[in-house]
């Protein structure tokens, strides 16, 4: 009996310490902060939804080409926000 739960105790140590190093917790600069809108939103290139915090906010004043007053753009990253400006489309699994 002593055996049997020994093991378990093993297995389980091992277990936590393989899960420690595997998915380790994020670093605090990528935590949300106080005032950070947390709501998904869709990027205008790529489609993904990303909470609003992780992604680049662009906000097109009232003189917009487009005709729309405000207009607000979202985007993953800065990568996506050079090549939707440059007119470039994407393609998934490229």
């Amino acid at each position: 009996m002593f055996a049997v739960i020994l093991v378990i105790l093993i297995i389980w140590a091992s277990m936590w310490a393989f899960y420690k190093f595997m998915y380790p917790r994020a670093p605090k600069s990528m935590m949300p902060k106080e005032g950070d809108v947390t709501t998904p939103r869709q990027c205008n290139f790529c489609g993904n939804s990303l909470a609003e915090y992780r992604g680049v906010l662009e906000t097109k004043s009232s003189t917009a080409i487009d005709g729309e007053a405000n207009q607000e753009l979202f985007f993953c990253n800065y990568e996506h926000q050079a090549d939707f400006h440059a007119g470039k489309t994407h393609t998934p699994y490229a």
